[in-house]
């Protein structure tokens, strides 16, 4: 049996408030080295997702331009760390998450498949999912989470199974030689 989207979720999400000021997103995002986020109401019921695509569209929306088409990539260090130029938000009319976030939210239940969910990444061109319980995020996958496991059949195979699957799965191969 292949895994599900349980086995490669990751539990640990972080979620952000649909009143949060898009600075604090932006070095939210950097903090933490994520490009995406869940949104959250005062409920803290998934409401929306936000990206860092969707950051860079509404800087670029205001008119501001890039010095060059790479900038968005160049780093320059910020209290010690690299981050990229064109992430930076600053306007002194403050926007929320609300104001830029997708208001839909692309969401699977902890026993889809990879498969399924890698088709649905492809299908409706998004770069993660998150996996509900209820109206609640218990976990996010990104598109490299499902490549990782798709690009690694032997791990897909041992599933539940642990290290006895995949004895059985190295001795099949080792026949096949």
């Amino acid at each position: 049996m292949g895994q599900a989207a349980r086995d490669i979720m990751n539990r640990d999400v972080i979620c952000v408030s649909e009143t949060t000021d898009l600075r604090d997103l932006a070095k939210l995002f950097l903090e933490k080295g994520i490009t995406g986020a869940p949104v959250l109401d005062a409920e803290g019921d998934l409401v929306g997702v936000i990206s860092q695509t969707d950051l860079l569209y509404y800087q670029l929306s205001r008119g501001d331009e890039l010095m060059l088409d790479s900038d968005f990539y160049q780093k320059v260090k910020v209290e010690g760390r690299h981050v990229p130029t064109g992430f930076q938000v600053e306007d002194s009319n403050t926007q929320r998450v609300s104001d830029l976030m997708t208001p839909v939210v692309h969401s699977v239940r902890e026993s889809a498949s990879i498969e399924s969910i890698a088709r649905m990444m492809t299908r409706r061109h998004i770069h993660r999912v998150i996996v509900r319980k209820g109206r609640k995020a218990a976990g996010i996958i990104s598109a490299l989470d499902v490549l990782k496991v798709l690009a690694r059949p032997d791990r897909a195979r041992r599933g539940r199974g642990g290290k006895e699957a995949a004895k059985g799965a190295g001795r099949t191969g080792a026949r096949r030689r």
